[in-house]
């Protein structure tokens, strides 16, 4: 079992008290959208606090209280809804990469816009509190930074997606929480791959293979990693804002706020990865620096956003950590078998 020093003091107090003291402990009932992906992969392998019914659309959950369901069905999400009853419905599925909403745009707006509306129309039936994973790509990137209040100018198909997905939960809700994050890293399961895994992936395949820690490889390099060195992000380490998300699940009332829940460092991609390579002991010469500009990416994404997240540190107990300190916890959880609390649901 993990070790859980390396977890927010906020998710060690909730696993601590998880445990009880003798006494009968009623625990939340959670609807979990999007339990296969990056984020909700995290929240099921840190849960032990919650009575968590994960949901997945294509990526099979072997969890006993794991259903399938389309939310841009509205009628399966009644129904499922109704037949759970769930106290809280965390939204962290859709459609969510950028480029995949640009080339189906129709097929985003369902599933991202519909699929939102349909969620909090169910939540709303049942008195359930709806926490909305939104995106800090609400923003154009021309300000030097946002806070919750500053006006939304998306460029992208999935930008707009989440002004419009934001705006049928504040219309729809009466008890609500819309989380803005950005960039996650950290260890996820084998149907995704964070920022972090995808960086170790390409320094392993730039080197000849041999086996060891992580999945990692040494010696030989072959080719280079290419990082972009001129768009810059917030990134968060994915146990962080687990530990956020937990905490609005209990919190008595979150008051329907937007909250920002970012690191508190602007980062390239670039300088990301050589902070990586230099926790986990790999050259930092096989990252070749490229600009943003040359991806057709840079049509529809900013090249730096920064978030204000003096709101998130203000009614959070949860402290997000730093770059260099989210890595070595990442380092630390690997060692003591994070990664395979993974196997046991996917």
């Amino acid at each position: 079992m993990t070790n859980s020093k390396h977890l927010t003091p906020y998710v060690t107090e909730v696993l601590c008290a998880s445990k009880g003291n003798g006494k009968a402990i009623t625990m939340k009932r959670v609807l979990l959208i999007g339990g296969s992906g990056m984020l909700g992969s995290n929240i099921m392998v840190s849960n032990s606090a919650f009575e968590l019914y994960p949901t997945y659309l294509r990526n099979r959950i072997a969890h006993p209280r794991a259903s399938q369901l389309d939310i841009s069905d509205r009628d399966s999400v009644l129904k499922r809804v109704e037949v759970i009853q769930p106290e809280v419905i965390v939204h962290a599925g859709g459609m969510t990469k950028p480029t995949a909403c640009e080339k189906e745009p129709a097929l985003a707006h369902k599933v991202n816009v519909e699929g939102a509306a349909h969620l909090v129309e169910a939540a709303k039936g049942v008195g359930a509190r709806f926490i909305f994973l939104s995106s800090d790509l609400v923003f154009d990137g021309s300000a030097e930074r946002y806070d919750e209040d500053s006006p939304t100018h998306p460029l992208s198909v999935y930008g707009h997606n989440k002004v419009e997905g934001e705006e049928r939960v504040r219309t729809g809700s009466d008890d609500f929480a819309i989380v803005r994050t950005t960039v996650m890293y950290g260890w996820s399961s084998r149907y995704t791959e964070s920022m972090a895994e995808w960086v170790l992936r390409g320094l392993q395949e730039s080197r000849e293979r041999r086996p060891e820690p992580f999945g990692l490889a040494q010696d030989r390099p072959v080719e280079g990693l290419s990082m972009y060195h001129d768009q810059y992000r917030q990134f968060i380490f994915i146990n962080d804002l687990v530990a956020a998300i937990f905490e609005l699940i209990e919190m008595e009332d979150p008051s329907n706020e937007t909250i920002h829940v970012a690191g508190p460092e602007l980062l390239s991609r670039y300088e990301f990865a050589q902070r990586l390579a230099r926790t986990f002991g790999l050259p930092e010469a096989n990252i070749r620096s490229t600009p943003f500009d040359s991806v057709p990416q840079a049509t529809f994404t900013p090249k730096r956003l920064g978030l204000d997240t003096t709101k998130a540190a203000r009614i959070l107990r949860t402290p997000i950590r730093g770059v260099d300190d989210g890595l070595r916890a990442l380092v630390a959880l690997a060692e003591e078998g994070y990664r395979e609390r993974f196997n046991r649901f996917f």
